[in-house]
C-alpha cells in the first residue's frame, strides 16, 4: 500500500499538471490513477473513494483503533452537535471510531498521507475479518462508494488485504519546493522508485546509470552541452549524444521525455539550476528540429537554455 498527498504535483495525459486532487476533479479517478501509474511506472487501474460519510460508516464497524499520534490533532467531532471541537494529543493512543475520523480528517503538522498510512495499519491489525456482521457491514458501505469495482470486489479486496500474512505500506516521498511563487510538493524520483521496488516485489530501482541523455547547446556559451554532458557522467548518467540546438535563444532550459516520465524528474533532481519537463507534442517544433540528431534508445533530451551553468 503506497499513500500519496493529495497535494502531489502531477502530470496529466494531456500535458497539463496540477495536485493529484485537482486532476481527479478535472478528468476524474481514472485518468487520476493513469497519471500516477506514469509517474510509478507500476499500472494503477482500480480506485475506491472514500468521501467523509462513507469513512465514518466504516470506521464504525470497528470498535477501536490503537494508533501512534505524532503530533496533535484538532478537529470538529462528528458526532458533535454545533461543530464541536475534539482534540487528540501525542503519544500511543487508543481511538474511537470518531476520534480515528478526526485524526484522519483534522488539522495537523504531519503530512496527511502518513495518517493515512497510520491509520491503514492500525484498521488492518484491529478489523474482525471473520466475523460476518462485520463482512455484511463492508458490503453495505461498498455499496455507496465511488469506485470502479463492484460491492462485492470490494468487500474481497478488503478480506484479501486483511488475511495477508504481512502488508508493506510506505509514504511516497515528496519535498516542497517554490516554484513561481507558489509552493509545490514534488515527488523525489531516486527515493519513490527504492519505495516502489522495495513493495512491487520484482521492480528494478531506477538509478541514473538507467537514463539515457541526449544534451543540447540551446544557449550559444561555448562548450555548454559539453559541460552539461560531464557533469550527467560524473553523476551516473549516461549521455548518448551532444550537439547544438537548432537556435542559442532559449531562455530556459527543457527535458523532453521520449520514454518514461519518472527518468526526467530523475534529471531534473540532478540539475544545478530548474528545467521544464516537457512532452514532444509540447515541444513539436523545437522536437522535429532536434529529432534527427538523438540516438535510439535515448530516454530523455535535455536542452540546456540560458542560466544553466556548470562550471568548469
Amino acid at each position: 500500500m503506497l499513500f500519496l498527498p493529495a497535494d502531489l504535483w502531477m502530470k496529466s495525459d494531456d500535458g497539463s499538471s496540477g495536485t493529484l486532487g485537482d486532476l481527479a476533479v478535472r478528468g476524474g479517478w481514472t485518468a487520476a490513477c493513469r497519471a500516477v501509474g506514469a509517474l510509478l511506472g507500476v499500472p494503477v487501474s482500480r480506485y475506491v473513494v472514500f468521501d467523509e460519510a462513507d469513512l465514518s460508516a466504516f470506521l464504525a464497524l470497528f470498535p477501536s483503533f490503537d494508533v501512534s499520534v505524532s503530533d496533535g490533532v484538532a478537529g470538529a467531532d462528528p458526532t458533535a452537535p454545533g461543530g464541536a471541537e475534539l482534540r487528540i494529543g501525542a503519544g500511543q493512543r487508543t481511538l474511537t471510531p470518531r476520534e480515528m475520523q478526526v485524526f484522519l480528517c483534522g488539522t495537523s503538522r504531519a503530512i496527511r498521507a502518513e495518517r493515512d498510512r497510520q491509520a491503514f495499519e492500525a484498521i488492518v491489525r484491529g478489523q474482525p475479518v471473520a466475523d460476518q456482521s462485520f463482512q455484511r457491514g463492508v458490503r453495505a458501505v461498498a455499496e455507496g462508494l465511488e469506485t470502479n469495482l463492484s460491492p462485492r470486489r470490494c468487500a474481497e479486496l478488503w478480506a484479501g488485504i486483511a488475511r495477508a500474512p504481512e502488508t508493506a505500506s510506505a509514504v511516497l516521498p515528496s519535498r516542497e519546493v517554490v516554484e513561481g511563487g507558489s509552493v509545490r510538493r514534488l515527488p523525489v524520483v531516486t527515493e519513490t522508485e527504492q519505495v516502489v521496488a522495495s513493495i512491487v516485489r520484482g521492480a528494478e530501482p531506477l538509478t541514473p546509470a538507467r537514463v539515457a541523455v541526449a544534451v543540447f547547446n540551446g544557449n550559444g556559451v561555448r562548450l555548454s552541452a559539453s559541460r552539461a554532458a560531464g557533469y550527467l557522467r560524473a553523476r551516473g548518467f549516461r549521455v548518448s549524444a551532444t550537439a547544438n540546438a537548432e537556435a542559442f535563444s532559449y531562455a530556459t532550459s527543457y527535458i523532453v521525455v521520449l520514454t518514461a516520465e519518472a527518468k526526467a524528474w530523475m534529471l531534473r533532481e540532478a540539475l544545478p539550476e530548474a528545467a521544464e519537463v516537457v512532452s514532444p507534442e509540447e515541444f513539436a517544433h523545437h522536437y522535429e528540429a532536434l529529432r534527427g540528431q538523438v540516438p535510439q534508445g535515448t530516454d530523455l533530451m535535455f536542452v540546456v537554455g540560458a542560466g544553466m551553468e556548470f562550471g568548469g
